[in-house]
């Protein structure tokens, strides 16, 4: 089952693409330039309503998104009938299918027989012959065409293991090197590009939001000798000693983008030539908790921020511009 929600804020999307199969949950949600794809594997411990919600409140899905998806979850049918009506209609599918399949070449086989005796005088013999050749061709058939389509628990669960963990190769006696930050980046940049659809660059980043080179090791050849560091919100890359950085990126960003979305305009001071993200309006407002130690500035209409000075504009103050 799959439904794709999308609401608009002026110049911003927000989109969220849901694929509910048997075994797995897929989510593919965009916020204007901001992309998360997940695939989960079904668990008994926990439902699907309490998984959607703690997307919610990770990637602060705005409110009216998520009455829509919860409305979406509260209005399907009954997910065991879904599944059982789903399955009982690939059964009688297949059987249909094996059972034309091996009609069809009795058929064709026993015509062919027959029409072999008459011509040489040779009844029953090949008609015998065509009749049994035909059961095994259809057989056969039906046995290759079971194989192909059967069994979607498994197939799916494997497209969601290759999604979630792309490119892995063994790390056992791979030499150490030292690379540099743009080494790195070209890397990731590289991996992004081989990555299959709806698969995106932030399964390389880990909880402490350190690049996990393990999968980059067959481009770079090696594992680096320090750590690297990325943002999940801009995928910008940064070293060991600003690794403070991209945690609080993401922080920043998300709260960023949710008082654009609600305010429509961003937190900023009115004509600030450097378009700095003013921390007093998202702590007054509660987007933040607290002020992050690294300034940050918003770099653009789609409102990404920075940690780099812009250099001065007359005009940027709301996301309308």
């Amino acid at each position: 089952m799959n439904q794709k929600i999308s609401k608009h804020f002026n110049r911003m999307t927000e989109s969220f693409e849901i694929g509910l199969e048997e075994s797995s949950t897929y989510i593919h949600y965009t916020r204007g330039s901001i992309e998360k794809t997940v695939y989960a594997l079904k668990s008994d411990e926990v439902t699907t309503e309490s998984y959607f919600e703690n997307f919610f409140e990770e990637n602060n899905v705005s409110e009216e998104m998520r009455k829509d998806v919860r409305k979406f979850l509260k209005h399907k049918k009954n997910p065991n009938w879904d599944e059982f009506s789903s399955f009982l209609l690939k059964a009688i599918t297949l059987h249909l299918v094996f059972g034309v399949t091996i009609a069809l070449s009795v058929f064709v086989c026993y015509k062919l027989g027959t029409i072999i005796d008459n011509q040489f005088h040779l009844y029953p013999l090949f008609t015998v012959i065509g009749f049994f050749s035909g059961i095994g061709i259809g057989g056969l058939s039906t046995y290759t065409i079971g194989q192909k389509y059967s069994n979607p628990i498994k197939r799916m669960q494997m497209i969601a293991m290759r999604a979630s963990t792309p490119l892995i190769k063994k790390t056992e006696n791979l030499p150490i090197i030292d690379v540099t930050l743009e080494e790195v980046r070209q890397a990731v940049r590289e991996f992004s590009d081989n990555l299959p659809n709806g698969v995106y660059r932030t399964i390389l980043v880990q909880d402490d939001n350190s690049i996990d080179f393990k999968q980059l090791t067959h481009i770079l050849g090696g594992i680096p000798s320090r750590s690297f560091y990325m943002s999940k919100e801009t995928y910008e890359l940064f070293e060991e000693g600003d690794k403070l950085i991209p945690f609080e990126m993401d922080l920043v960003q998300r709260a960023v983008d949710q008082y654009v979305k609600d305010k429509k305009e961003y937190p900023i001071l009115l004509f600030d030539p450097y378009r700095k993200v003013s921390y007093n309006q998202l702590i007054s407002q509660h987007y933040l908790k607290s002020p992050p130690k690294t300034q940050f500035y918003v770099s653009n209409s789609d409102g990404m921020i920075t940690n780099h000075k812009l250099s001065k504009k007359t005009k940027g103050s709301s996301p309308q511009e």
